[in-house]
C-alpha cells in the first residue's frame, strides 16, 4: 500500500486555471492542468472542464495514477455542475474509456507566398498589443457566434494567444488590421517561427469584412517573405470570412477528420446538455408536423435527459453510447452514420428523428485556445 493524494494548485495564468499534482508518499508521479471556459454548441453556451497537459512520469507508469487523477477532475468538475469536458489533443485510443469522442475536423488552408502577395491590401496592419486583447476578443466572439466548438473568449480576462499548433510554445504573435479611424477590424495569430521553417502558419484569423481578409492574407504573406518562406498554411474555419476569401484563391484545402484522438469531447452532464439544447431542438422539431413525438428521452450510461418536441405523437425513449450521443451532438455524425457504419443500435425512425434534431455540422475550435 502507499499513501496517495491529489492537489490541485494555483497556475501561473490565474483563475479559471490549475494545476492538478498527484503524489505518491511525497513524490509527484502524475500532473495535469485544467480550466473551466465556456464554449458554443447550436447556439447554448456551455462551461466545460478544460483537461491538457496529462502526464505521468515513466517510472510509475501503468499504476492507475493517470486514471485516478482525471476521474477526481471530472467528479469536481460535475460536482460544479459543468456538464461538458473539453480534452485539448488527447492521444489515440486512450480516452474513449471514459466517454470522450472527437467531434472536430482539422482544416488547413496552404497557399504559396507569391499567390498571397498578390492579394489586394487596403487596411493598415500593425503588430498587436497587450492593449489590444479586449478588442481582439470581442471581434472574435461576433464572428464566431454562430459557430460549435469554438470557446467563447472574455474580453477582460482573456490573456492573448500564448501557444500555437505545438504545446510548450509561447511564441505565437499577433498582427491587426486598423480601419480608417483606427479601431481593430481583424487579426491573425501566428505560430512561433523556427529559423529553418519552410512555411508560415497561421493559427487564427478573423476579419469584419472580405477587405480586411484579403489585407490580412497580403501582411501575412509580407511576413512569410522576410523569414524567407515559400508558404502560409492558414488553420481556419472554412465559413469564416479568411476561409471564406482563400476558397477564392488558388489554395490547397485539406479537411482531417480523427478518430479517438485530437480535439474531443466527454458529456459529463449528458441532461444538463440536451436542457441547454431544448430550444435549438424544439426549433428543429417544429418542422416534423404534429406528428412528431411529445417528449424525446435520451439515455445514456452517464445520465439521461428529455427534451420536449410539442409534437401530438407518444413520448419516445433512445438510448445510446454517451460519446456515440457526443458524436451526434456536435455533428461529428450523423445518427444514420451511427447506425449504419458504426454499428450502433438505433431503429430507422428514430435515426431520422435525431438527424432532423441535431443534423450534421462542422465542430471546431481555433488553436490559441486549445491550451
Amino acid at each position: 500500500m502507499y499513501d496517495r493524494i491529489i492537489k490541485f494548485l494555483p497556475h501561473e495564468l490565474g483563475l479559471p486555471w490549475e494545476q492538478v499534482r498527484v503524489e505518491v508518499d511525497g513524490e509527484l508521479v502524475s500532473w495535469m492542468q485544467t480550466f473551466t471556459v465556456p464554449h458554443r454548441l447550436r447556439g447554448a453556451t456551455l462551461e466545460s472542464a478544460g483537461v491538457v497537459g496529462v502526464h505521468t512520469a515513466d517510472a510509475h507508469q501503468m499504476r492507475g495514477h493517470m486514471r485516478f487523477m482525471l476521474e477526481t477532475v471530472l467528479e469536481r468538475a460535475e460536482g460544479r455542475g459543468v456538464p461538458l469536458s473539453m480534452l485539448y489533443g488527447g492521444v489515440a485510443d486512450v480516452y474513449h474509456r471514459w466517454a470522450y469522442a472527437t467531434v472536430m475536423p482539422e482544416f488547413r488552408f496552404s497557399i504559396s507566398t507569391r499567390r498571397a502577395e498578390a492579394v489586394p491590401g487596403s487596411h493598415r496592419i500593425r503588430d498587436g498589443k497587450p492593449e489590444d486583447r479586449p478588442a481582439i476578443a470581442r471581434l472574435y466572439n461576433r464572428e464566431t457566434a454562430g459557430m460549435t466548438g469554438v470557446r467563447v473568449r472574455e474580453p477582460e480576462r482573456w490573456l492573448g494567444p500564448r501557444q500555437g499548433l505545438y504545446f510548450g510554445r509561447l511564441d505565437a504573435w499577433v498582427q491587426v488590421a486598423l480601419s480608417d479611424d483606427g479601431r481593430i477590424v481583424g487579426y491573425c495569430i501566428g505560430d512561433q517561427i523556427e529559423g529553418d521553417a519552410q512555411r508560415l502558419d497561421i493559427v487564427d484569423a478573423q476579419a469584419t469584412s472580405s477587405a480586411v481578409a484579403g489585407s490580412l492574407i497580403r501582411a501575412m504573406a509580407e511576413e512569410a517573405i522576410r523569414h524567407r518562406m515559400g508558404s502560409l498554411d492558414f488553420h481556419v474555419y472554412p465559413t469564416g470570412r479568411v476561409g471564406r476569401y482563400l476558397q477564392n484563391l488558388d489554395v490547397s484545402m485539406t479537411t482531417e477528420r480523427p478518430i479517438s484522438r485530437a480535439q474531443m469531447v466527454r458529456l459529463s452532464l449528458p441532461g444538463a446538455v440536451l436542457e441547454a439544447l431544448q430550444p435549438y431542438a424544439r426549433e428543429q422539431a417544429e418542422t416534423l408536423g404534429p406528428d412528431r413525438p411529445a417528449r424525446l428521452t435520451i439515455e445514456t450510461e452517464l445520465g439521461s435527459g428529455d427534451l420536449a418536441l410539442g409534437g401530438e405523437a407518444p413520448a419516445r425513449k433512445i438510448g445510446l453510447p454517451a460519446d456515440r450521443l457526443c458524436e451526434l451532438l456536435f455533428g461529428y455524425r450523423s445518427a444514420e452514420e451511427l447506425r449504419e457504419i458504426h454499428g450502433v443500435r438505433l431503429a430507422e425512425r428514430d435515426a431520422e428523428l435525431m438527424d432532423v434534431l441535431f443534423p450534421r455540422l462542422d465542430a471546431y475550435c481555433y488553436w490559441p485556445d486549445r491550451y
